[in-house]
């Protein structure tokens, strides 16, 4: 999924992707989104029929015409299914006398985070007592 625009004359877009959905992984949204869209309309994208996020003026996270990169990430991992999945964006956009409004989500990437191989706690007092020990050992070899 690269690039999808929604406007007056198309409202919504949806289209669909299969995914090998891995158990105990954790599936982000991330996306570059912008447009010119005016008070009262909004752009809201769902995964699954599930909704996911909403971008309007109302709500002062439009991106305008500069591009933004979505918030981090938006943890999906609940909304998706093994197999064929549906992205999908719905409108609330019209024509007004100055403009032709319209919202573009591009680079659209479902991605896993690399998870950690291993993952130990490692206390103050576990670092001082090897340094204690690695001491004692030399001092011992001299």
């Amino acid at each position: 999924m690269e690039y999808s625009k929604v406007n007056a004359d198309h409202q919504s877009l949806t289209e669909t992707f299969n995914i090998d959905k891995l158990e105990n992984y954790t599936y982000k949204l991330s996306y570059v989104h912008y447009g010119n869209i005016q008070e009262g309309m909004s752009v809201k994208i769902f995964i699954n029929g599930i909704y996911v996020y909403e971008y309007s003026k109302d709500l002062s996270n439009i991106g305008s015409g500069a591009y933004k990169k979505s918030e981090d990430g938006i943890d999906i991992t609940d909304y998706l299914v093994n197999g064929s999945n549906e992205f999908k964006i719905e409108s609330r956009i019209w024509e007004t006398n100055t403009s032709s409004p319209y919202y573009v989500v591009r680079n659209i990437e479902i991605t896993e985070p690399c998870p950690a191989i291993i993952k130990l706690p490692i206390y103050f007092n576990v670092n001082f007592l090897t340094f204690i020990l690695c001491t004692m050992f030399f001092a011992i070899r001299k």
